[in-house]
């Protein structure tokens, strides 16, 4: 497809139908990327006519594994003898922590749905009744910028088994030996502990649902800019980074905004107002 598209997970804890059942679709406006099944234009979607054919892969499988660790070195010397080469006696221990945790996401089929929308598109959506009562909040209306998510792209799923496994584990390594540097060798017990411990749930799923959606970040300030967003994203398709696009929908007067200085925009043959972030 021509465009960057950076996927968000879906709540499993409370599945999201697919439209037009469900809350989610092609248009919806979010206000934030972990709580999308609480669109603001719900009742009033623009509807999409220029949407991407939809793809249909088949037997997706996706792990994603974090690991976080933690090692500790500890030696303490209780006595040291200055005869010969010497001799020390106490104990060398090492501890190592870590935390582990693995998602396996499987499904018979993923379909991928997705829009490029335009600045018509855009300046359309935002005229929805609960978009506009929002931004007339004391938050945003006195905020010199504020921001919503405009849903471009859905991956609906068929069949799914998923599973979610964690796991601790405690590692001790100990050597309480006498250390006989003259005589190159050691005396005494070494010892060696691990503590493991593992949870894991997995269950199915037939139905069809939302797995993951992408957003394009609508920032409000001194104009409507429509950007890219990946901050936080379950899975990126490239390597995009976020805020690399940066679309001009709609002017409006920064004349009023004390903190805003005029610039030359070549792009528009003249001065524009910039707010310093």
């Amino acid at each position: 497809m021509p465009f960057t598209k950076t996927y968000f997970l879906c709540p499993t804890t409370d599945f999201i139908y697919p439209p037009p059942k469900g809350p989610l679709c092609l248009g919806s406006v979010i206000r934030s990327t972990s709580a999308p099944q609480y669109p603001l234009n719900r009742a009033s979607v623009v509807p999409v006519a220029d949407a991407f054919p939809p793809v249909v892969e088949t037997d997706w499988k996706k792990t994603v594994s974090t690991e976080k660790g933690l090692g500790v070195g500890v030696y303490a010397q209780f006595l040291q003898l200055a005869t010969g080469g010497g001799l020390a006696l106490g104990p060398e221990v090492d501890i190592e922590h870590s935390n582990t945790t693995a998602d396996t996401f499987a499904f018979d089929t993923v379909t991928t749905l997705a829009f490029e929308p335009t600045q018509e598109y855009v300046e359309e959506a935002v005229k929805a009744p609960a978009i506009q009562a929002w931004l007339r909040e004391p938050r945003q209306k006195f905020a010199l910028v504020s921001e919503l998510f405009l849903v471009t792209g859905m991956k609906l799923v068929k069949g799914a088994k998923i599973k979610y496994s964690t796991s601790q584990s405690t590692t001790a390594k100990g050597n309480l030996g006498i250390d006989v540097t003259a005589l190159g060798t050691t005396f005494g017990p070494k010892g060696h502990w691990t503590d493991t411990n593992g949870d894991a749930t997995e269950f199915n799923r037939e139905s069809e649902f939302v797995f993951a959606f992408c957003v394009k970040r609508l920032k409000f300030g001194r104009r409507l800019k429509l950007e890219e967003y990946n901050k936080g994203a379950f899975m990126t398709i490239s390597g995009k980074k976020d805020g690399d696009g940066c679309v001009l929908v709609e002017d409006v007067d920064g004349a009023d905004i004390k903190t805003a200085e005029i610039v030359p925009d070549v792009t528009e043959n003249g001065n524009v107002y910039c707010v310093p972030a």
